[in-house]
């Protein structure tokens, strides 16, 4: 890899946290505080992406609307549909993408739509001096 081609795949996480529709917001919370992350990908049983609840959507959704975290299920407090693209695209282009849509995490996947990773702003940050210098 040169300075002038990083995608996607080279910057992303791999390992992603993941959820299903029906688990309970009180364990994706304390799963999200274990792992020490801000979202999970709510995923179907075949990998493919359906949604994301981030900490904002369990403050907004769950602990100001009054509901119980240990009753309220992940479809119904996440962020759907999640932003998605697949791992060969420019770096430059996924960054750009987050700040036109304002979001702070894209969700990465295969050709055929399943789940391969996730690209945050922390991921970006990292290879913020790759950024800058396509603009030099």
């Amino acid at each position: 890899m040169n300075g002038s081609d990083i995608i996607v795949e080279d910057a992303m996480t791999k390992d992603v946290v993941i959820a299903k529709p029906n688990d309970l917001v009180s364990n994706i919370a304390k799963l999200m505080s274990e792992k020490e992350i801000g979202s999970v990908i709510v995923v179907d049983e075949n990998m493919y992406p359906l949604g994301i609840v981030t900490e904002g959507d369990i403050v907004r959704n769950v602990i100001a609307e009054d509901k119980d975290p240990k009753t309220t299920v992940a479809k119904d407090v996440m962020t759907t549909p999640v932003i998605t693209i697949t791992d060969d695209i420019e770096l430059s282009s996924a960054a750009r993408l987050m700040a036109v849509k304002h979001i702070k995490k894209l969700c990465i996947v295969s050709l055929d739509g399943k789940l391969k990773g996730i690209m945050t702003e922390g991921d970006v940050i990292k290879h913020a001096g790759y950024l800058i210098n396509l603009f030099r």
